[in-house]
Parts: C-alpha cells; sequence; structure tokens
C-alpha cells in the first residue's frame, strides 16, 4: 500500500510511526513548512497524488487538516488524527477546498485536546455532509505511538 503521511504543525516528517509504517508500506512523508512555504504545500501535494497512485492518507493536527482537503480532491480514504479543521490560531495553508461526500475519513479524537477541539471538528464534518466515521483516545493532542498502531491496524 502506498500512505502519504502528513505530519503537524510543530511535528517532523521523521518518527517511529513513519518508520513502522515503511516496514510495509510505500511511504511519502514529506517534510511540510507550513509557514514558509504555506501558498504551495496544497500544490506539492495534488503533484504527489496525481503522479503516484495513494491508497491512503494519514494526516495529524495541520496535516490532518490538509489530509482531508487533499483526501476530498483526489477521492482517497484517511486516516486522520486531531485534524485542524475548523478556525485555530495557526494560520492555514492554502487549500482546494473540494466537497466530497463519499471518500471516507477515519477520524481520531483526544479526549483531553486542549488544542483542536474535538466537538467543533464534528460540527465541521457534519456541517459539509462529510462521508466519515469518529473514535476518541484516551489522549490530548500528541497520539501516542500504540494508538497510533491501534487505529491504522482498524482499517
Amino acid at each position: 500500500m502506498t500512505i502519504l503521511y502528513l505530519h503537524g504543525l510543530m511535528s517532523s516528517n521523521q518518527s517511529n510511526k513513519i518508520e513502522w509504517l515503511k516496514e510495509k508500506h510505500h511511504v511519502f512523508n514529506p517534510q511540510l513548512n507550513y509557514k514558509k512555504d504555506s501558498k504551495t504545500i496544497f500544490a506539492e501535494l495534488e503533484a504527489i497524488c496525481e503522479n503516484t497512485i495513494v491508497h491512503l492518507i494519514i494526516g495529524s493536527s495541520l496535516g490532518g487538516y490538509l489530509g482531508y482537503h487533499i483526501s476530498n480532491k483526489f477521492n482517497i480514504p484517511s486516516l486522520l488524527f486531531n485534524p485542524a479543521l475548523e478556525q485555530t490560531t495557526a494560520e492555514k495553508p492554502d487549500v482546494n477546498c473540494v466537497n466530497n461526500t463519499n471518500v471516507l475519513h477515519t477520524i481520531v479524537l483526544g479526549e483531553n485536546d486542549d488544542v483542536i477541539s474535538p466537538i467543533k471538528t464534528l460540527q465541521f464534518l457534519e456541517n459539509r455532509n462529510s462521508n466519515f466515521v469518529h473514535s476518541y483516545a484516551p489522549t490530548g493532542h500528541r497520539t501516542p505511538f500504540e494508538i497510533f498502531k491501534k487505529h491504522f491496524n482498524s482499517l
């Protein structure tokens, strides 16, 4: 399986999650500079999806925001951890918004997330008639490795 992995604002493209995924899958894990490249990130991700068959998009926080929109555009299922879909204090990259009610988004929300509101995330998805399933994890904003593995393996 080919996976596009999109890290969050204060994270990097190198982690134990990515290394674990690479043991069995082909993973594109670009280093995203959200501040410097906010006008071009989406176009770069579009190019990856136009030139490669991607089977799954995984995103966390601001990477979940990008993952949601790129998933909708290319009809690729997504696994999103605490996606920053609603307004946050972080400036978001420009995206091409496409309404897609067919693609499935699997959303994992931290019960104790003090950065992204789980309730506002669900309202965002419902207001757009998104096709999604969600679950809560006993975490804050960051997703521990074991929780990540559990949800990936449940796909």
